[in-house]
């Protein structure tokens, strides 16, 4: 069997990706730190490879012997996070892995990036892989190291032809979230009977989905090229009526207006609110959460055989697991 390294394996789409792995019969390591969690890797087989994708001698010895890369892993939205530990995990640790695959010949490399790394649009008009990067996005740690990562990894095809492609989730939501992450928005709207909600929305993707197509593109898709996993487009209002209806839960649902967002500061930021997280929130992240991120996967579909997301299921499944970890 052809085997496939999956850095972040352990994490929400990662353990999604290897689960899909398995699915298609290939052959599975995941490179986790050495005290990581791979409690969402339940029920998966896989080899373990334990080691920092920040180490270069680690990096080296976990793609020897891989046919593929799924370079899953990233720094998010962690509190009090310095833009230089950003940079060491998202660009630098690229770097390493596009070296090590490069030196052992792998047949391809799959870079997991995410949506904010292409202006959104709205409903009528939903972003594509076609839109740039929104300049003032330098301000979010996450969003611009991922775009430098991005960059670098399709020049690595540009210039060098190394075979490589780029995958940019928008926002995804299922099983195998064990922190939770995305999750935690669901969560809000099932634990609270009074939700507020911003200006804005999101795309929302069926975590599985996303990880099939993820998997797809180490066959499929077009070398060089970027392709957006998108899903449904939601207003943060829409989803909450959304999950009140599948729920079969009357809500009171509050706008929060911008200026609202604007002054919100400290601690208890509202995004601390919707999420459950806390993180420094400065302008770009206030900005960020309260626009219309609505994008298209037309493209993803086309060349990666990624399927349409419900969301009704795609919810229903998140709950099951929920259920199942005794959160809710």
């Amino acid at each position: 069997m052809e085997k496939v390294l999956v850095t972040g394996a352990n994490g929400f789409l990662g353990a999604n990706i290897v689960w899909q792995l398995n699915r298609k019969g290939y052959d599975v390591r995941v490179l986790v730190r050495p005290q990581a969690d791979l409690s969402a890797l339940g029920g998966c087989n896989y080899e373990i490879f334990r080691g920092h994708i920040t180490d270069k001698d680690d990096v080296y010895n976990a793609v020897k012997g891989c046919d593929y890369v799924i370079h899953a892993a990233a720094m998010t939205a962690i509190h009090n996070a310095r833009f230089i530990d950003f940079w060491k995990v998202n660009v630098e640790a690229t770097d390493n892995l596009l070296e090590a695959a490069k030196q052992h010949e792998v047949k391809r490399f799959v870079y997991v990036s995410t949506a904010n790394c292409f202006a959104p649009g709205s409903k009528d008009n939903p972003g594509t892989e076609a839109n740039g990067f929104l300049p003032w996005l330098v301000d979010s740690p996450y969003a611009y190291t991922k775009y430098v990562a991005q960059t670098t990894v399709l020049n690595a095809y540009k210039f060098s032809r190394f075979p490589s492609v780029v995958v940019a989730p928008a926002f995804m939501l299922g099983p195998r979230d064990t922190k939770p992450s995305s999750g935690r928005l669901l969560l809000y709207a099932i634990k609270n009977k009074v939700l507020f909600y911003p200006p804005g929305g999101k795309s929302f993707i069926d975590v599985e989905k996303a990880a099939a197509a993820t998997v797809n593109a180490l066959i499929h898709g077009h070398l060089g090229q970027a392709y957006l996993l998108a899903g449904e487009n939601l207003s943060y209002k829409e989803f909450f009526r959304l999950v009140a209806e599948i729920i079969h839960e009357k809500k009171t649902l509050l706008p929060l207006p911008k200026s609202l967002m604007a002054m919100a500061s400290g601690t208890m930021t509202i995004a601390e609110t919707l999420t459950g997280r806390k993180y420094n929130f400065n302008r770009a992240q206030q900005r960020l959460l309260t626009q219309e991120n609505y994008y298209s996967a037309q493209k993803a579909e086309k060349d990666l055989g990624l399927e349409k997301t419900d969301l009704t299921e795609t919810v229903q499944k998140a709950i099951e697991w929920f259920k199942y970890l005794g959160m809710i």
